[in-house]
């Protein structure tokens, strides 16, 4: 089972995840890829520093931003919260998410 961690600020902002457990399926292939391109988005086309961490064989990302986010990235952890949302309804036994406030 794929497990996503979501962190949140006090003013429920999403500011950093971690997705961990990923396997060979199909779900865990869309996971990784829509993840990953949450992140390469936002190191492209925004100016927000942030800490990225990975296992280099998959199973194994979190992300962190060490700032205050733009509306761009908001606009893009948000897309990849839905997406993770969006798989959980329709897989319901390959992936949980939980969400902490940071």
């Amino acid at each position: 089972m794929i497990n996503a961690q979501i962190v949140r600020n006090a003013g429920g902002k999403i500011t950093g995840f971690t997705v961990e457990n990923h396997g060979e399926s199909i779900v865990c292939a869309a996971v990784s890829m829509l993840v990953l391109n949450t992140v390469n988005s936002i190191e492209r086309f925004t100016k927000d520093n942030f800490t990225c961490d990975y296992d280099e064989n998959g199973g194994y990302l979190t992300f962190s931003l060490s700032n205050t986010r733009t509306d761009e990235t908001g606009i893009l952890l948000d897309a990849m919260h839905l997406g993770l949302t969006s798989a959980k309804t329709e897989y319901p036994n390959e992936i949980e998410i939980k969400e902490e406030i940071k």
